[in-house]
């Protein structure tokens, strides 16, 4: 994509504050909100200082999510079978709940707040190895 086709589809989100890198990727200083039922998500991104939202959408994978996101990253009421290609940075909660996982391999290594992952059918902690968080919650989970 060129820099007229991402800067258009910025203003179709309503993405404010954000700079288009010389690889295609967007960062965005601020909060990103991508609720429209979505089947892929419409850019990549690279760093995202606030909240990262593409939850409520159709996604089954979460290819072109920002690799670092300064506070909470919400995922969940998708089709995600892998939380693979997403974050490995995560500034604030990281909500997974209501999809279709299996394991949490591709968990972010680094989560400051806390992993929400219920209603999934994770019956193993394979993909926890390293990875730093405060709590885990497989049972219910909040959006704040």
């Amino acid at each position: 994509e060129n820099f007229s086709e991402i800067e258009q589809i910025c203003n179709k989100y309503n993405i404010r504050n954000y700079t288009i890198n010389s690889d295609g990727t967007v960062d965005v200083n601020g909060d990103v909100g991508l609720r429209s039922r979505l089947t892929e998500l419409p850019l990549k991104f690279g760093k995202v200082t606030g909240h990262f939202d593409c939850r409520n959408n159709n996604l089954s994978s979460l290819e072109g999510c920002p690799k670092i996101v300064g506070c909470n990253f919400y995922c969940s009421e998708n089709n995600l079978t892998s939380l693979e290609e997403g974050p490995i940075k995560v500034g604030g909660h990281f909500l997974c709940g209501d999809n279709q996982l299996t394991s949490l391999e591709g968990v972010p290594k680094e989560i400051g707040g806390n992993l929400y992952c219920s209603t999934n059918s994770i019956y193993t902690l394979d993909g926890l190895e390293d990875v730093q968080f405060k709590y885990i919650n497989f049972y219910n989970y909040i959006y704040s």
